[in-house]
């Protein structure tokens, strides 16, 4: 962005991608090395101390619409009594964690139950639920959930008119789609470019081919192979061109569908990352359409996609200097997901640039208390200290 207070574009670009493919069609995941236990116990006459059985969990395989749970049992092995003062998650939205009891007396065992809505995610997560309380040696400790939720399916059983090759098509794209979300992109290159060969229109595999090579690009770009990965990204932006037609066509031959004006969108705003490429306007055209679809579905339908796409037309109003209008869309998401650091930012930001200083405190403090760490808490800093 061309404002200095504002989170520099270019270093902007991986972390955006992988914001918005998350809250999209999958979920990135880092490799998960083994978990061990690392409460710490106290010894007798130390106060409350807090100590968790397990401290992480994998749910395996969800199938869509699978709402699945784990209990962790913890105990307070102090002598005094242990206070649970909160549980926080960055995405309140597709994970629920739930306290049995915040107050527990010595030698008391208690229950936090966690609950994964698969409604609002797709593909392989990590999410980490951080719980605070008064134990003076382990004042937080981090549960680590993860698993794999898998894409609902198209018909298993295509019309006998279809070509012999169509069912082949689809099995190699789910192949593809399996090393994709795993984060095997050189794999996952090689099986969508199979389904392409024998389906020249197979629009989902040119789609998440191009993703391939763009989180291929972001990789070489965190391990500073700049020529590499603006090289990767330009292979991303030439299959997009391929897939944009592809993608208006079916439109065409049905609107409504939010999924394609979705994903249209989602390409136009990577493209306009491109340095002298600005196609904001086309994502924002998409983008407002797909929300206009799913506005008439009820509140509890399309939580993560309505989540996604009122804080996208935020930004991308917040980038057109458009203040009112990003206030208007990032208001609701961020009651939707109000522990999103990244809606919270740009929330106060954009009350900041309209003048209404009390509002963009409060909402740039808050991006400090949710992710201390992140480069948004950093951003917020540095604006506060100016406000003040």
């Amino acid at each position: 962005m061309k404002d200095n207070t504002n989170i520099n574009k270019k270093n902007r670009v991986p972390f955006l991608i992988i914001y918005a493919a998350f809250s999209l069609f999958f979920i990135l995941m880092a490799q998960v090395l083994p978990l061990y236990s690392t409460t710490a116990v106290a010894s007798s006459g130390l106060g409350p101390s807090i100590n968790f059985r397990e401290e992480s969990w994998d749910f395996g395989e969800i199938t869509p619409d699978e709402i699945p749970s784990h209990i962790f049992e913890f105990k307070n092995i102090g002598d005094e009594i242990l206070i649970i003062k909160e549980a926080k998650i960055s995405c309140e939205s597709c994970i629920e964690p739930l306290i049995s009891t915040k107050e527990l007396n010595p030698g008391e065992e208690g229950e936090l139950k966690i609950t994964v809505n698969s409604l609002t995610m797709a593909g392989r997560f990590t999410k980490r639920i951080y719980l605070k309380s008064n134990d003076p040696v382990n004042p937080q400790v981090t549960i680590i959930v993860s698993g794999f939720i898998k894409e609902k399916n198209e018909a298993d059983v295509q019309p006998e008119s279809q070509p012999q090759t169509q069912p082949l098509t689809q099995t190699l794209f789910s192949i593809g789609i399996s090393y994709f979300s795993r984060g095997e992109y050189d794999k996952a290159v090689i099986e969508f470019e199979k389904s392409i060969e024998l389906d020249a229109n197979h629009t989902e595999s040119y789609y998440y081919l191009g993703q391939c090579y763009l989180q291929k690009g972001i990789i070489e770009y965190y391990n500073k192979n700049i020529l590499k990965a603006y090289s990767l990204y330009r292979k991303a932006n030439e299959i997009a061109e391929q897939v944009i037609p592809q993608y208006e066509k079916i439109i065409e031959d049905n609107p409504t569908d939010f999924n394609n004006y979705l994903k249209l969108g989602y390409i136009y705003e990577i493209r306009s990352m491109a340095p002298f490429v600005n196609e904001c306007d086309k994502a924002l055209e998409y983008y407002l359409k797909a929300l206009s679809i799913t506005a008439n579905s009820s509140p509890a339908e399309n939580t993560g996609i309505k989540i996604y796409l009122n804080s996208r037309v935020g930004d991308i109003y917040f980038e057109k200097k458009r203040y009112s209008q990003a206030i208007e869309y990032l208001e609701i998401a961020v009651k939707m997901s109000p522990q999103n650091a990244e809606i919270v930012y740009y929330l106060g930001m954009s009350y900041d640039k309209i003048g209404e200083k009390k509002k963009a405190q409060e909402f740039l403090s808050r991006v400090i208390e949710l992710a201390p760490q992140s480069e948004f808490a950093q951003e917020a800093e540095k604006q506060l200290k100016k406000l003040k």
